[in-house]
């Protein structure tokens, strides 16, 4: 996930209560199901409906089942929201983690999700509210990917000091090329270049391949009027994504390059 939006990753309707009938057990007469079997029921359908992930409706339906039969245990309200999340149906995840949220505010893994979807909506203060909430617990879950995401939405918000520290953070507990390239970015917005040339070749020794960091100092490069180098690493950009529009752009300073010559 980067700091720009393709690089991040590094870019309602409620429950039909009706279905409700459907999962009653009927026997002649109607059978009361108890808490504890309908406890039972809805993991046995949680289960199922994670054996159905390539199946959108049908895992839809028996999530919806899932929640009926234990409307209280937000994990499956998550689930749900995560299903809508992956098929960019967003005002509806967002409905559903909030509504998990609502039916128990101590289970955490919701704030990551919410956090991470107020992202993808480009609700910077929504998401970093969440966000933080996830980072402040006491056994939190891939801090390196919570306080990259907090930091781009910094980085959007224009307050580059916090998205620097974020990441910073994120890059004490676990070198990652990604981070490092964020982290560039954000010395390149502030104009120091030193800093942010450093980043990206500390970036390019984690991972040669990352295109980003080749494009970005061949930007440095260019600007700095050492062209041998900029030419070395906008070339890499059009030989590891040519259909980039990275790529497209390095085409064209190496052309405006050559007519100089």
């Amino acid at each position: 996930m980067s700091a720009h939006s393709h690089h991040l990753t590094s870019r309602r309707a409620w429950l039909p209560y009706s279905m409700l009938a459907g999962l009653l057990l009927f026997t002649g007469a109607c059978t009361t199901v108890n808490p504890g079997e309908k406890k039972m029921l809805a993991h046995k359908k949680f289960q199922e409906a994670m054996g159905a992930s390539h199946l959108k409706n049908e895992k839809n339906k028996i999530l919806k089942e899932a929640i009926l039969l234990a409307p209280k245990e937000p994990m499956y309200r998550v689930a749900l929201g995560n299903a809508y999340f992956r098929n960019l149906e967003l005002d509806k995840a967002e409905r559903m983690y909030l509504s998990a949220i609502k039916v128990d505010p101590e289970y955490m893994g919701t704030y990551r999700q919410i956090g991470r979807l107020y992202v993808q909506k480009g609700q910077w203060d929504n998401a970093l509210f969440y966000l933080n909430r996830a980072l402040n617990q006491s056994n939190v879950i891939d801090p390196i990917q919570l306080l990259n995401w907090a930091a781009y939405c910094y980085f959007r918000k224009g307050e580059m000091q916090r998205a620097e520290k974020a990441w910073l953070r994120a890059l004490d507990i676990h070198e990652n090329d990604q981070i490092r390239l964020n982290l560039a970015l954000v010395y390149k917005e502030a104009n120091q270049m030193k800093l942010a040339r450093a980043s990206l070749l500390k970036a390019l020794a984690l991972n040669p391949k990352l295109s980003g960091a080749h494009f970005a100092l061949g930007e440095i490069y260019y600007r700095s009027k050492k062209m041998g180098q900029a030419r070395k690493h906008f070339t890499e950009v059009i030989h590891l994504e040519p259909l980039s529009e990275q790529a497209k752009f390095s085409q064209e300073i190496l052309k405006k390059m050559s007519a100089k010559k």
